[in-house]
């Protein structure tokens, strides 16, 4: 799954992804959680990993994945421009929200290296 504001991006993450995933994609932290909660407790989906922009127009990354966590289990990958805070980022890890955080502008094949490794 990918959630992220810019429609361009998710575009990219569906279009290159797709090719070897199953991609569901959000456009707001509000309809990632949702979309999650839908295909989780409603179609009884497995989603392994959640590709979440940290900014968003509706909520921060954090939020979304706080959230999503207390449904299930998946593994979260923060994807940004800004430079993020190391102790929050830090903390997000150590608290199991977070697996690792990724870097914009993205290079697609260090993505799917780290998805595959996970």
């Amino acid at each position: 799954m990918v959630c992220d504001d810019e429609i361009d991006l998710l575009e990219m993450f569906q279009l290159i992804l797709g090719t070897e995933y199953e991609v569901l994609t959000a456009d707001s932290g509000k309809c990632c959680i949702e979309k999650y909660f839908e295909e989780k407790k409603v179609k009884d989906k497995k989603i392994d990993i959640l590709l979440l922009d940290y900014r968003l127009g509706d909520m921060y990354g954090d939020a979304v994945a706080k959230k999503v966590k207390e449904l299930n289990d998946v593994k979260i990958i923060i994807v940004s421009a800004y430079e993020l805070e190391q102790e929050m980022v830090e903390g997000l890890k150590q608290s199991g929200y977070i697996v690792d955080i990724i870097k914009k502008p993205v290079s697609m094949k260090s993505l799917i290296e780290k998805i595959e490794n996970f």
